[in-house]
């Protein structure tokens, strides 16, 4: 079977109709989307510090650029992409994981907390060694079993263009999920012909709510299958599925965090009722016992993407 393959070098830093596709693809066609880090690539020393995040971005000019678009025929409006993760091949253009700290962090901790003012601006650059992240410090190499991960993914919004960096309900983009990984299937809403599917951003290794700001950013080579899924209920945000659980990623920009778990439950209730034929009530009381909530991100300036899932095993017999 031909793998169709897609170089980072057809790129942009946003989500949008009006980019012309860098492949049209059949649906059940597999595909590796080569990707840069989240920062084009453009930090790989430590000696790379910032003092105010300006500065980085004077260097690299935009966060997250993302690979594609990809059409897929038959895609229309109301359906959703389901976008299955077979493989994540890290450090395919330098085998290195870059994050930093930038002297006006953003972060949980960043900014207005004195136990860090010492040590910032930093860079870490972090050598990726088969299943190893070697993460330096000041005692020694610490070891990191890699944990590979899609940060940003999503399809073509309806109108207009969607910075990569932010995220909606409508079409996904940087919900920085650690279940975005291998074996996983993300089901996006489509909103044009085709979806116009991107991707980017992947990580060798991320702390649940990625609470610096950034993760191990990694370039990679992303393996995936593109299908088109027809005549559900109409997608209203991402879902994340696995051979394990169902769930769904709460997503929009700039709500708190509390309206990101709403909206994923509230997409689960909906799921679980026309799909696996419970009532809103029994889902609800269902999640109340058995979901379990994963915080995406937790960064100021609106980054407050949650996912919510609930096993398989424990859904009614023959809904699984």
């Amino acid at each position: 079977m031909t793998v169709v393959r897609v170089p980072r070098t057809a790129h942009a830093f946003v989500f949008d109709a009006a980019t012309t596709p860098a492949v049209r693809v059949s649906p059940g066609t597999s595909l590796v989307v080569e990707t840069y880090d989240c920062f084009s690539n453009k930090v790989s020393s430590a000696e790379q510090v910032f003092g105010r995040e300006q500065d980085l971005m004077d260097l690299i000019g935009h966060y997250n650029p993302v690979t594609g678009p990809i059409f897929v025929d038959g895609a229309e409006p109301g359906d959703r992409l389901a976008v299955r993760i077979d493989r994540i091949e890290l450090g395919t253009l330098a085998p290195y994981a870059a994050t930093l700290v930038t002297g006006d962090s953003k972060g949980v901790c960043g900014g207005h907390w004195s136990p860090l003012e010492n040590g910032l601006p930093d860079t870490r650059i972090c050598r990726i060694d088969g299943d190893t992240v070697v993460f330096p410090t000041g005692v020694g190499d610490l070891l990191l079993p890699v944990r590979p991960m899609v940060g940003s993914i999503a399809t073509a919004p309806a109108a207009g263009s969607a910075s990569s960096l932010e995220f909606g309900p409508g079409h996904g983009g940087n919900v920085d999920c650690p279940s975005v990984t291998v074996g996983s299937t993300v089901l996006l809403p489509v909103n044009v012909p085709g979806a116009l599917l991107s991707l980017g951003d992947v990580h060798a290794s991320m702390g649940d709510a990625e609470v610096t700001g950034t993760a191990l950013e990694t370039n990679a080579d992303v393996h995936i299958t593109v299908d088109v899924l027809t005549g559900e209920d109409e997608p209203v945000t991402p879902r994340l599925d696995t051979a394990a659980t169902i769930g769904s990623i709460g997503c929009e920009f700039g709500a708190p965090l509390e309206t990101n778990l709403r909206h994923a439950f509230t997409d689960l209730i909906e799921r679980l009722h026309t799909s696996h034929r419970l009532t809103r009530v029994e889902a609800y009381e269902l999640l109340g016992a058995a979901a379990r909530v994963q915080v995406n991100q937790c960064v100021a300036g609106g980054w407050t993407a949650a996912h919510v899932s609930i096993a398989r095993s424990v859904l009614p017999a023959g809904w699984r």
